[in-house]
C-alpha cells in the first residue's frame, strides 16, 4: 500500500502513544500515593549472600522509581572507588567497577539512604540496604553515636565517621577507612555489619571526597582511645567536630590611604599577633583586619610575628605632619550602622569619627537638652581600643533629647588637624525601665579552674566578656541590657589564655569544652537572677 500525505497525522498519533508507553510519567488525579517502593526479591540480586564477589548488583522494585542525590546518599562500606549507580526501568543497578578489588572475608554494606524514590510522590524506599560478604559469614556488630560541633554542641549532618583497623595516628591522613558511616540531620550515625575487633575512630567533613584528612580547612573529630567491639554492645560514641587553627597568613596590605595601614589576615589574629617597630602608631581591629595610623616623617619598617611561626616585614610609607592638612579629607562623624537604638542613662554616649581623634576643645562645644537654652557641661574620653570613638559623659536625663554642636576647630585628629566645618548631632536618652539587668552567681569546688565567658544574643557580638579563675564563688552583674534572648557561653579555659582554643590532631589535643547556657528571656524593667554550678556543667 502506498502511503499518502494524509496518513501522516495518524502516524504521529501512533508514535506519540508508543512514546508514552515507553516513558513512564507520574499519573494525575486520585488519592495521594504514600506507599514507598518495595523490592521485588524474585527479580533482584539476593541479599545477605556469603562467599559473594559481585560485579553488578540489581535491585528491582514493584513500581517505577527515580534516583535522587545518589552521589551523597549511596555509600558503600568499606569504601570502594569507581562504583556507579543508575536506573534501568524499575531497577537500580550498582556497578562496582574495576577500579577497586573486594577485600577477603569482609562484609560489605551498600546504604541507599533516601536516594531511591517512587516516581509519583517521591516516597523514599525505607531502610534500603544491601549486604554481602566475601567470606563465609555476615558480620553483625554495630557502632552508633553522634557528631556535634565542638563549640556550639549542635549536631553536624553529612559528616563521615571512619573506623580503621590500623591504630596508627597517621592512618587518618594516609589510608581509607575499613568501615564508615554518615551522619543524618540529627548528627546521628550507625555503622553496621562490623566484625569484632579494635578500631581507631574519627569523623571528617570530607572536602575532596577522598576519605582522608588532607586539607587544613577540613573539620575533624577523633577519639584518643580505640573502640573495642565485641559481641556485647558498647555505649554510643560522642565525637566533637572542630577545624584546626589555620596558620596565620597576611592576606592583604593596603597603604593607599594616607597615614593608614590596613592589614587583612586569613583569620582573626587575636592577641597572638606581635607588631614591632620604633615608630609610634595607633591600632584598632575588626575581626580579621588590623588598622594602624602613624605620624612617621620617613618610610619605616614594621615587623609582624605570631606564635604560629608566621613572620613578615613591611615597608610603610611616610606620613609627615606637615602634609596632613593637604592630604586628609574633612574630619567628620562616621556613619555607624550598629549604633544602639536605646541609650542607657548611666552610660557614656559614643560618637564615631572617620579617623582617630586626639583632642576636644570643650570651649568650642555646645551641648543643650531639649528646648532649654542653657549650655550643659560634659566630660569626654577616647575609647581605649579605638581612638575613632569619642565617649561623652554627664548625668544624662531620662527621656531627654540632647543636641551637640562642635564649632570649627573644636576637635582635632591624631595629626592635629581640626575640623573645618561645624559638626552637629543629636540623640535621645531612654528610660531605665526599658532595659533589664542580669545577675550571675557562679560556684565551683575547684579554685584552680579557669573559665572564659561571653554574654551575647545569638548571632550578635558579645555584650560582655569576662573571666573566672582563682575562686570558688563569683558574682557578675550586668545592668542596662536591651531586652532579648541572651545566652552565656562558658569555656573551660584549660591553658588560661582567656579564649577558646580548638583542637589539634597532630598533638592529640581535644578542643576546649564549651557549655552554652540559654537564659530566660530578659524583659524590659526586669532583673534576671542566674545561678551557675560550674562543677555540674563540666563533669568528666
Amino acid at each position: 500500500m502506498k502511503m499518502t500525505f494524509r496518513h501522516f497525522p495518524l502516524l504521529l498519533v501512533l508514535l506519540g502513544c508508543l512514546w508514552q508507553c515507553a516513558n513512564p510519567i507520574a499519573p494525575t488525579g486520585g488519592p495521594r500515593d504514600e506507599t514507598p517502593p518495595r523490592i521485588d526479591t524474585l527479580r533482584s540480586t539476593p541479599n545477605l549472600q556469603t562467599n559473594f564477589r559481585p560485579r553488578t548488583i540489581t535491585l528491582t522494585f514493584d513500581e517505577w522509581i527515580k534516583l535522587q542525590d545518589a552521589n551523597q546518599q549511596v555509600i558503600i562500606s568499606p569504601p570502594l572507588q569507581g562504583y556507579t549507580t543508575k536506573i534501568k526501568g524499575k531497577s537500580v543497578i550498582v556497578d562496582l567497577g574495576t577500579k577497586d578489588t573486594l577485600r577477603n572475608n569482609v562484609t560489605y554494606v551498600i546504604q541507599f539512604g533516601t536516594a531511591v524514590k517512587d516516581l509519583t510522590e517521591s516516597n523514599p524506599a525505607e531502610d534500603l540496604r544491601f549486604v554481602f560478604s566475601t567470606g563465609p559469614f555476615i558480620d553483625s556488630l554495630e557502632l552508633q553515636g553522634q557528631v556535634v560541633d565542638a563549640y556550639t554542641e549542635e549536631p553536624v549532618k553529612e559528616a563521615l565517621v571512619l573506623l580503621y583497623e590500623n591504630l596508627a595516628d597517621s592512618v587518618f591522613r594516609t589510608e581509607r577507612p575499613f568501615y564508615f558511616g554518615r551522619t543524618n540531620a540529627q548528627g546521628l550515625f550507625l555503622i553496621s555489619n562490623v566484625r569484632a575487633g579494635t578500631y581507631k575512630i574519627t569523623a571528617l567533613v570530607d572536602a575532596d571526597a577522598n576519605y582522608r584528612f588532607n586539607q587544613v580547612t577540613e573539620k575533624i573529630a577523633f577519639r584518643a582511645a580505640p573502640v573495642v567491639l565485641r559481641e556485647d554492645s558498647i555505649p554510643a560514641i560522642s565525637l566533637r567536630l572542630f577545624q584546626e587553627q589555620l596558620p596565620l597568613q597576611l592576606a592583604e596590605v593596603d597603604s593607599s590611604e594616607w597615614r593608614q595601614l590596613k592589614l587583612a589576615f586569613n583569620r582573626a589574629p587575636g592577641d597572638e599577633l606581635t607588631l614591632s617597630t620604633t615608630e609610634t602608631y595607633l591600632r584598632a581591629a575588626t575581626l580579621d583586619t588590623v588598622y594602624l595610623w602613624h605620624q612617621a616623617p620617613q618610610p619605616w619598617t614594621l615587623f609582624l610575628a605570631s606564635d604560629t611561626l608566621f613572620y613578615d616585614t613591611l615597608r610603610v610609607p611616610a606620613a609627615p605632619l606637615a602634609a596632613a592638612t593637604a592630604a586628609l579629607d574633612s574630619l567628620r562623624f562616621a556613619k555607624t550602622s550598629g549604633s544602639p537604638t536605646l541609650n542607657y542613662p548611666s552610660r557614656p554616649y559614643p560618637i564615631r569619627f572617620n579617623r582617630p581623634v586626639s583632642q576636644l576643645d570643650t570651649n568650642r562645644v555646645t551641648l543643650r537638652k531639649d528646648t532649654f537654652p542653657e549650655l550643659l557641661p560634659l566630660t569626654w574620653t577616647l575609647d581605649s581600643t579605638d581612638h575613632r570613638l569619642l565617649l561623652l559623659n554627664r548625668p544624662w536625663t531620662e527621656k531627654a533629647n540632647y543636641f551637640l554642636t562642635i564649632a570649627p576647630g573644636g576637635i582635632a585628629d591624631y595629626w592635629g588637624v581640626p575640623n573645618v566645618d561645624t559638626l552637629r548631632t543629636s540623640w535621645n536618652i531612654s528610660e531605665r525601665k526599658r532595659f533589664g539587668n542580669i545577675d550571675f552567681q557562679f560556684s565551683s569546688t575547684d579554685s584552680t579552674a579557669s573559665y572564659a565567658l561571653r554574654l551575647l544574643v545569638k548571632g550578635k557580638p558579645p555584650v560582655a566578656t569576662f573571666r573566672l579563675r582563682g575562686t570558688t564563688q563569683y558574682q557578675a552583674q550586668f545592668t542596662g541590657l536591651l531586652p532579648g534572648d541572651y545566652q552565656l557561653e562558658i569555656i573551660e579555659d584549660r591553658n588560661d589564655n582567656g579564649r577558646w582554643d580548638t583542637g589539634s590532631y597532630a598533638t592529640q589535643r581535644q578542643p576546649e569544652r564549651v557549655v552554652i547556657r540559654i537564659l530566660e528571656t530578659l524583659r524590659a524593667n526586669w532583673d534576671l537572677d542566674v545561678a551557675v554550678d560550674l562543677d555540674s556543667l563540666f563533669q568528666d
